[in-house]
């Protein structure tokens, strides 16, 4: 698991390329495709995703598993949502991301398949940080830091 872990931060620092098609007007001098790189999300950006993630109620193990079938499932019932966190993770920025985020959005829904969508917003929920929080949240419970009996001074037998 630990390698995993390193594997999934090397690749997020380096960024996950999605190829979408073009705007129209890139397509009219050429250029077909245009990359969207998802790279490691700051704080802000996480916790806007995880608003977005609990809007729709769907629990890990959905994500991780999913078909074809659910795939399409998931996507009419919460492709907005789910197109909105993946434009917000792609974007990662307070400002730019309150400006654009829903024309991202729209635009993603539009021109890329429900699949890259969903892996993106895997991306962007398992592997951005929150599986740290969890283990130093783990490790913390662990040593019982603020544990009342290793406080203080033993009490002393009277005189």
């Amino acid at each position: 698991m630990n390698t995993e872990l390193h594997a999934a931060n090397a690749i997020l620092e380096r960024g996950v390329r999605a190829k979408v098609r073009a705007p129209f007007f890139c397509r009219w001098i050429g250029i077909k495709n245009i990359n969207l790189t998802l790279k490691k999300l700051y704080a802000g950006t996480l916790f806007r995703i995880s608003a977005y993630y609990v809007q729709t109620g769907i629990t890990e193990e959905q994500l991780k598993e999913v078909t074809a079938h659910e795939a399409i499932l998931l996507m009419a019932t919460h492709g907005v949502t789910i197109s909105k966190a993946v434009a917000c993770g792609i974007i990662n920025s307070q400002f730019r991301g309150w400006m654009f985020t829903r024309l991202l959005a729209w635009y993603i829904r539009e021109n890329m398949p429900n699949s890259k969508i969903l892996m993106l917003y895997e991306i962007c929920l398992l592997h951005n940080g929150t599986s740290d929080f969890m283990t130093i949240t783990r490790y913390v419970r662990m040593l019982k830091i603020t544990d009342p009996t290793g406080l203080g001074q033993k009490a002393k037998k009277g005189s």
